[in-house]
C-alpha cells in the first residue's frame, strides 16, 4: 500500500510539473489530482489467520451447549483440541479405615471390596452439539499418608457407554494389579491406559475391583502429618481429543479481526469492492457473513463501535480442508458508505458458521486449524482522489 502510494505521489508530481511554473497556483485552485476514474486495483496484503483455538479463548461469543464446551477446550502438547477431567476413585482418611478395621493390633489386610469413579465432566455433552471423544487416556494416581510403602492390590477396569448409556467398550488397566503405593506420596501416577482412536464413545466408569490394603499395625501411628494429608486416595484423569461429527454445527458471532489497517479514508471513496482468496485449513465447510467496520478508536480507547454508516456485503460458504492442503475460495466483499465517504478501516467483526461436511466421518480439531487471507487486492471504482497533504 505504501508503494501505491508513493506511485500515485510521484504521478501528481509529474502532473505539476506539466503545468506552467510561473503561475501563482496558491490561491483559488484546487491543488487535489483525481486519477484512474475508469478504476484501479490495488495490492492490500493478507489478513489472519483467524484459529479455532483463538476462537475458543474468548475472542468470539459462542452461544448455548457450544458456548458452555468451548469454555473448558483447551490445545493440548500436540497442538490437538482437548478436553480433561478429573476426579476420585476412592478415598478414605486413615482414622475411619482403623474404625471399619476394628483390630488393628497387628499388621492386617483391609478390603473396601469396590470403588468406581464417573469421569463425566464436558465429554458427555459432546454428543449433544455433534461432537465426539477420541484419542482418550486415563491415568490413575494415589496417595499414601502414611512414612511406609504400602502394597495394594485390586483389578482394574474401564467402560465406554454409547449416546443411550449402553455398554460398548471394556479395558483392563493391569497395571494396577499388584503395586506398591511409595511413604507420603501425593497423587503419585500409578498406571496410564491409551484407547484405540476409533473409540468415539466416551470413558463411563473405572472399577478398582477386590481393592486391597496390606497394613501395618495402628497405622495411625504411622501418619506423617497428623495435621496434613490424613487419606488413602485413588483418582483418575481422563483426557480426550475431539472429533467432529456430521451433525455438528458450530455458530462464532462477533469474531473481532483489529489488523486490517486500510487507510482508503484520504481517497474519499464512496465505495469500492475487495477481492480476497480465503485459505480454509479446518475440515468444515465455513459460512461468513455479517461483516460489519469497527469505528477508529480515540486516545482513550472507547469499547469497539460498529460504524453503521458502512456497509459490507458478502455471504459465501467456503469448502473445508486440512493444514497439510487447505481449501482455497476466492471472495469478494463489497464496501460502500451510505453517506460521504469511506473511513480508514481498522477493525471489522464478522460472524462465521462451521457446520461438518457430509461423507468425512470423524475428524478431530486442532488449535491451527482456522480461516486466513492470503492475498487480497482492492478494486477502486471512479477515480482516486488524492489530497494535497497524503499521508504515506
Amino acid at each position: 500500500m505504501k508503494r501505491l502510494l508513493f506511485i500515485l505521489l510521484f504521478l501528481s508530481v509529474l502532473s505539476a510539473c506539466n503545468s506552467y511554473m510561473q503561475y501563482d497556483i496558491s490561491e483559488g485552485i484546487n491543488k487535489e489530482v483525481t486519477l484512474f476514474q475508469d478504476g484501479i486495483t490495488v495490492p492490500i496484503g493478507s489478513i489472519g489467520p483467524l484459529t479455532i483455538g483463538s476462537s475458543l479463548n474468548g475472542n468470539s461469543k459462542i452461544s448455548g451447549a457450544v458456548g458452555l464446551i468451548a469454555n473448558y477446550l483447551k490445545v493440548g502438547p500436540d497442538g490437538n483440541m482437548i478436553l480433561e477431567d478429573t476426579g476420585s476413585i476412592f478415598k478414605i482418611s486413615v482414622y475411619e479405615l482403623e474404625r471399619e478395621a476394628k483390630d488393628v493390633s497387628a499388621p492386617f489386610k483391609w478390603s473396601p471390596g469396590y470403588a468406581k469413579g464417573s469421569p463425566s465432566g464436558m465429554a458427555a455433552a459432546l454428543g449433544l452439539v455433534g461432537l465426539m471423544v477420541t484419542d482418550q487416556k486415563i491415568e490413575i494416581s494415589a496417595s499414601n499418608p502414611l512414612f511406609n510403602e504400602v502394597p495394594v492390590t485390586c483389578d482394574a477396569s474401564f467402560t465406554c457407554y454409547d449416546s443411550i448409556y449402553q455398554l460398548s467398550y471394556q479395558g483392563k488397566i493391569p497395571a494396577l494389579s499388584s503395586i506398591t503405593l511409595e511413604g507420603r506420596s501425593n497423587n503419585a501416577k500409578l498406571a496410564s491406559v491409551e484407547l484405540p482412536p476409533d473409540i468415539y464413545d466416551r470413558v463411563g466408569s473405572i472399577s478398582l475391583e477386590g481393592l486391597t490394603f496390606s497394613l501395618p499395625a495402628d497405622p495411625v501411628s504411622y501418619l506423617a502429618d497428623r495435621n496434613g494429608n490424613l487419606f488413602f486416595e485413588f483418582n483418575y484423569k481422563h483426557t480426550c481429543g475431539v472429533a467432529v461429527g456430521e451433525k455438528f454445527n458450530l455458530p462464532l458471532t462477533d469474531i473481532k479481526i483489529d489488523n486490517v489497517k486500510l487507510p482508503l479514508g484520504q481517497f474519499r471513496l464512496s465505495d469500492c469492492t475487495i477481492d480476497v482468496e480465503l485459505e480454509n485449513s479446518l475440515p468444515l465447510s465455513v459460512t461468513i457473513d455479517n461483516v460489519r467496520v469497527l469505528k477508529h478508536k480515540d486516545s482513550e480507547g472507547e469499547p469497539d463501535e460498529v460504524d453503521e454508516n458502512i456497509k459490507v456485503s458478502v455471504s459465501e460458504t467456503v469448502p473445508g480442508g486440512s493444514l497439510e492442503h487447505p481449501a482455497s475460495l476466492p471472495l469478494t466483499l463489497s464496501i460502500a458508505a451510505a453517506e460521504g465517504t469511506i473511513p480508514d478501516i481498522e477493525g471489522i467483526l464478522l460472524n462465521i458458521s462451521i457446520s461438518a461436511q457430509p461423507g468425512l466421518g470423524p475428524v478431530r480439531l486442532a488449535g491451527k486449524q482456522g480461516l486466513y487471507i492470503k492475498s487480497s487486492c482492492a478494486t477502486i471504482k471512479d477515480g482516486i482522489t488524492i489530497p494535497q497533504e497524503l499521508s504515506l
